[in-house]
Parts: C-alpha cells; sequence; structure tokens
C-alpha cells in the first residue's frame, strides 16, 4: 500500500511538473497570428474548400478563430465586406454552370442570407457602396436580361435587389468593380480599348458610370484584373498577368504554366502612373488589397509544386503582407488546412 502511494504521489508529481513546462514553453512560443492581430483591420472573409469540394465561405477574427460562413452544396466565391464589416456579399451557384451563379448578402450577426439576383445569367464580382445601401457587380447579360458573352455593370439596392441600374454598355467586357471609399468612384477592368478577350485594362469612372478613363496599358499577354482602392480614394491596387500567351488558355495548366504565369502586383494613380510592387517569376493567383491604414498591402500567391518533369501537381497558397513600397514580403497567416484552397478573399 506505500508503494503504491509513493508512485501516485510521485505520478502526480511528474504530471505536475510536464503541465509546468508545457505552459512555461507556450508561453515562449511566438504567437502564428502575432502579425495578423498587428493589423487595423478586425476580419478576413475567405473561400476555401477545406470542407467541401464545391468551396464554402469563412471567417477569421482577430484572435484566430476560423468561423464557417455556409454549409451548402453550392459553389461561393469572390467575397466582400461592407465597409461597416456588418455583412458580405458574394455569388453563389452551381461552380459548372455560371449560369446558376447569382449575388447573395450575409449577415454576419444574424447569419440571415438574402438572395438578390434571380434569373440565368452569370452574376458575380460584388462589391459594395460605402454607405451599405447598394451593390455593384459585373453581369453577362444583354439589354433584354439573356445571357451575353460579356459583361456589363450594374448596381442594386443591397437589402432587396431593387432599383436595377446599368452602369456600362460595352460590346467589350466591364467586370471586377470596386467602389472607391469615399463613394465617388468605381474601378473595374475593362477590354474595350485592346477589344481583345484576355487583355484586360484597369479603368475608372463615376460612379453613375460617366466619364470612363483608362488608367493602365498592357502589352502582349499582359492583363491587369482585381483592382483595389487606396484608403485615400487617390490609387488603385491591382494583379497584372505577365504570361507569353493569353491566361484565358489555363486548360492545361500544369504543362504549360511556366507560359500561363506570373501574376504580380501593381498600383496606379488616377492619372496613370504605374508602380510595379511585386517581382515574382513564377507566382499565381492575385487580388491585392490595402489595410485598412494604408501602412500595409495584403495579396495571395501561390508556390507552385512541381514534380520532376516540370509538371505542376498542387500549390500553397498563402496571403502575404508587403509594406506601400512592395518591400518585406512576409507571410501574414500560417498554414493550415485552408492554406492550400484558399482563394479569394477580403478584409
Amino acid at each position: 500500500m506505500r508503494l503504491f502511494k509513493r508512485n501516485f504521489h510521485l505520478g502526480i508529481f511528474i504530471l505536475f511538473t510536464i503541465v509546468l513546462i508545457s505552459l512555461a514553453c507556450n508561453e515562449d512560443a511566438p504567437n502564428p497570428y502575432a502579425l495578423w492581430k498587428e493589423q487595423p483591420n478586425a476580419k478576413i472573409v475567405f473561400m476555401s474548400r477545406a470542407d467541401s469540394p464545391e468551396g464554402e465561405l469563412y471567417l477569421l477574427d482577430k484572435e484566430g478563430e476560423i468561423t464557417r460562413l455556409t454549409r451548402n452544396s453550392r459553389h461561393e466565391n469572390n467575397p466582400a465586406l461592407s465597409f461597416d464589416g456588418q455583412k458580405v456579399t458574394f455569388h453563389g451557384g452551381e461552380e459548372g454552370n455560371p449560369l446558376t451563379w447569382e449575388i447573395y448578402v450575409l449577415d454576419l450577426e444574424t447569419g440571415e442570407e438574402t438572395q438578390l439576383t434571380a434569373n440565368q445569367v452569370l452574376d458575380a464580382h460584388p462589391d459594395w457602396s460605402p454607405d451599405g445601401d447598394q451593390i455593384v457587380f459585373g453581369s453577362f447579360r444583354d439589354g433584354q436580361g439573356n445571357p451575353a458573352g460579356t459583361a456589363d455593370l450594374y448596381i442594386m439596392r443591397s437589402g432587396d435587389g431593387g432599383g436595377l441600374t446599368r452602369l456600362t454598355d460595352s460590346p467589350w467586357e466591364d467586370n471586377d468593380p470596386e467602389w472607391s471609399p469615399d463613394g465617388t468612384k468605381i474601378a473595374f477592368k475593362s477590354t474595350r480599348y485592346t477589344e481583345q478577350a484576355g487583355r484586360e485594362e484597369i479603368y475608372v469612372m463615376n460612379q453613375d458610370g460617366s466619364n470612363p478613363r483608362r488608367l493602365t496599358t498592357t502589352e502582349g499577354w499582359e492583363s491587369d484584373h482585381d483592382p483595389s482602392w487606396s484608403p485615400a480614394s487617390d490609387r488603385i491596387l491591382f494583379v497584372r498577368f505577365e504570361g507569353s500567351r493569353s491566361w484565358l488558355e489555363a486548360a492545361n495548366f500544369a504543362e504549360d504554366w511556366r507560359e500561363l504565369t506570373p501574376w504580380n502586383v501593381h498600383r496606379v494613380d488616377l492619372d496613370g502612373n504605374v508602380e510595379r510592387l511585386t517581382n515574382s517569376p513564377d507566382s499565381g493567383w492575385g487580388v491585392a488589397l490595402s489595410s485598412a491604414d494604408g501602412n500595409h498591402i495584403l495579396y495571395g500567391t501561390i508556390a507552385w509544386i512541381t514534380n520532376e518533369e516540370d509538371r505542376v501537381i498542387g500549390g500553397q497558397h498563402r496571403l502575404m503582407l508587403i509594406d506601400p513600397d512592395g518591400s518585406n514580403p512576409r507571410q501574414l497567416l500560417p498554414d493550415d488546412k485552408h492554406t492550400g484552397t484558399l482563394e479569394y478573399f477580403d478584409w
């Protein structure tokens, strides 16, 4: 009996010691979300296929906790946070059938979802007006509401999808709209100057669709995408495809990936002066967003994984943080189950 008690007490002592050592080690271990906690933005919404092959939306809070926002068999993507951070708009539908893609709004507080469009045309890439009352989006429809081969830009009320107003009317594509923080302008990509699919450039217009102006000029198969504004509404970030063939020819990307990369972050002011901020020879993906205070830029990149035949067999998606001049690149979030499939995001 004495031996049992002595061994029991010894076991408790050893367990207690292990707990203390573990706690001490945890205190000294770096917090993988430390850099994220330093940022002024309160949350990140993103799309990931970690729990569903179709892709779902998730929310990352300031403590590093990830909450799944959608649970269905529908494909969701292009999430955009409202300026007050209370709601997110996105497009959803069957991934393989873009004619089913509609615009939705999700209230992050109540979880209530509202469908704003209901038709048989491709509606996608929504964004908020600063006051939260309207949503601008790209729609592949003609004047009669039938499916079209190119997109134009529309606005509608964010509460019920009413008040639909067409902002652009071009035989060439206008898409990827982003509302300026001061509410006066909308940036977008367009092929109206190149008149060639896969040769997008960045434009800006007044919020009512008037006075569209081209800001960037591309060469060869360069193509500019996903414009986003600085907090002061004076400059626009975008990602430029710099491959040697059209980015639309990605059906055999695994073998042709060197001709279909890279995508690098650029910035343009409202006078058309362009700066290149990243210079990767092989990065893929895109989207670049200013932090709320303008002191950093968050962008998505892919580190391609290849086999001995130089064929892409995978890729590690990561969110990278850089200074406004493109220097000091750092990985914002640790690798986790979402890293491999994380796509569009907003913060």
